[in-house]
């Protein structure tokens, strides 16, 4: 009798023990299981919906703006809402970033870089690189002439092409070499296997998992067991091979270096560590540097871009409309970033783009750096919180939010509308640095490619779907354009 009480009283110790607690106060959500958390439940709703933003707003209509997760041993709070993503972006205490095993091995097993990093580290990163940035050309005549060129060199590739064109990698190479151009000084021919191969390489590091980790994050253990299926290997794959191209780009910076002249971002980091040993960037520091603007600049501009031409095409009266603004505004010249002021529908068809594609949904993670008051719920420290952006820009507050309207952000008299509801790039001290280059790129995209050709959609072809692609990032369906000269 008295050995089955202990027995007894040991197993319920066991099972106290797996079952997670939710925190006090923590905000409402799925049932927990043993272990796993919530990580059943999520493997179940994505069956069903498909997509982690689908399921994410399935439970906020069910637990209210702010929802209380626990992936395996993590606790994981999905914020939604305008007022609620404000309040995160701009407290200090959420200011932190996941240092979660996903986030992590992507830069040594240390939090460093502009992503991913935080606290005193990230600020003073975040200083340098802006410094050096502008150094070289950002926000600059230098950086739209960069943009310009390439524009020029899409236009011309795209002249040569009499067969419909898939337009989902078109943009890729372009956007590297914008960035790599500050960043290294060098550019590629839009048809260089090599460049083509390492944009391949960041979009397959996009679709592996999504921005929460995915199992990676929340049991990396898997990865000693069933490394392949979790993501893992081909992460790892991944990047090698992108940490083995930054080295080697590195190295040809400091085989032929003048201290004197620097002509780029990474000059101007081997100079620093050459003149200030003590408080230079390492190199893994650098390496991880020039990943992050690699994979984020990227990504999203090429994603969002793409998003762009298909609205475009899918909408004959917006392209009609657009076409007519660029000549009555430009002519026959090339556009340039000063005409945005007196092309206000343009404007709105970008603001229009932003908002319907979303491509980062629930942005970059952050983290509870102490316990913290949300709302009525405290969220403990250590806490993942993920933004749920692409429901802050499709929710119901847009009216018809899954329709392609610019009309949306201009006034009755034709003046630009700025929405409050609108944060493609974030908001507070976390707001991406990019945001100047990535609008610039687009609005230079847009009008110098309809300047010159008719987007028209190949009668062949299915008419293309609007739903996204799930990944870190969102991204098109594959779809086909026939680029029909103007001129």
């Amino acid at each position: 009798m008295w050995i089955l009480a202990i027995i007894i009283t040991i197993l319920y110790s066991f099972i106290m023990i797996l079952v997670p607690r939710r925190p006090r106060f923590y905000p409402p959500g799925p049932r927990s299981l043993p272990i796993v958390g919530n990580l059943i439940s999520v493997w179940f709703g994505l069956m069903k919906l498909k997509d982690h933003y689908r399921l994410w707003r399935s439970w906020t209509q069910i637990y209210g703006d702010v929802v209380g997760l626990q992936l395996g041993f993590i606790n994981v709070v999905v914020v939604s809402g305008k007022d609620f993503i404000k309040e995160v972006s701009s407290r200090e205490v959420f200011d932190g970033r996941p240092n979660g095993f996903f986030y992590m091995m992507r830069s040594f097993g240390k939090k460093i870089g502009l992503v991913f990093a935080d606290g005193q580290a990230w600020s003073s990163t975040r200083r340098v690189i802006l410094k050096y940035l502008k150094s070289f050309g950002y926000g600059s005549r230098s950086m739209e002439t960069y943009i310009s060129e390439e524009c020029t060199a899409l236009v011309n590739h795209l002249r040569g092409s009499c067969q419909p064109v898939g337009v989902n990698e078109m943009f890729d190479v372009s956007v590297i070499n914008i960035l790599w151009r500050l960043v290294a000084g060098k550019r590629y021919d839009l048809k260089d296997v090599r460049a083509k191969q390492l944009c391949t390489l960041i979009k397959r590091c996009f679709k592996v998992v999504d921005m929460s980790g995915g199992i990676l994050n929340f049991m990396p253990f898997l990865r000693y067991i069933i490394p392949g299926p979790i993501g893992y290997t081909e992460m790892m794959e991944i990047h090698d091979i992108l940490y083995k191209f930054i080295r080697e780009t590195i190295k040809e910076h400091e085989a032929n270096i003048d201290v004197q002249n620097p002509r780029d971002v990474i000059d101007a980091f081997i100079i620093e560590s050459i003149e200030n040993k003590t408080d230079a960037f390492s190199d893994e520091e650098l390496q991880v540097v020039c990943l992050d603007l690699l994979e984020a600049g990227m990504e999203t501009v090429s994603n969002t871009a793409v998003f762009m031409l298909l609205h475009v095409a899918l909408n004959s009266s917006v392209q009609a409309r657009l076409r007519h603004e660029i000549d009555e505004v430009v002519g026959g010249r090339a556009p340039v970033l000063a005409d945005r002021a007196r092309m206000v529908y343009t404007e709105a068809v970008l603001l229009e783009t932003l908002r319907i594609s979303s491509v980062a949904p629930v942005g970059i993670p952050h983290m509870a750096r102490d316990d913290a008051r949300l709302g009525d719920y405290i969220v403990p420290k250590g806490t993942f919180l993920l933004l749920a952006m692409y429901d802050l820009h499709n929710g119901d507050h847009w009216k018809d939010p899954h329709v392609f309207r610019p009309e949306r952000f201009l006034t009755k008299e034709g003046n630009l509308v700025q929405h409050e509801w609108l944060m493609p790039f974030g908001t507070g001290r976390r707001r991406c640095i990019g945001e100047v280059l990535a609008r610039s790129e687009l609005f230079l995209f847009l009008t110098y490619l309809l300047q010159n050709f008719h987007l028209l959609l190949p009668e062949e072809d299915p008419k293309p779907s609007t739903e996204p692609v799930n990944g870190v990032s969102l991204s098109a369906a594959p779809f086909r354009l026939t680029f029909k000269q103007r001129r």
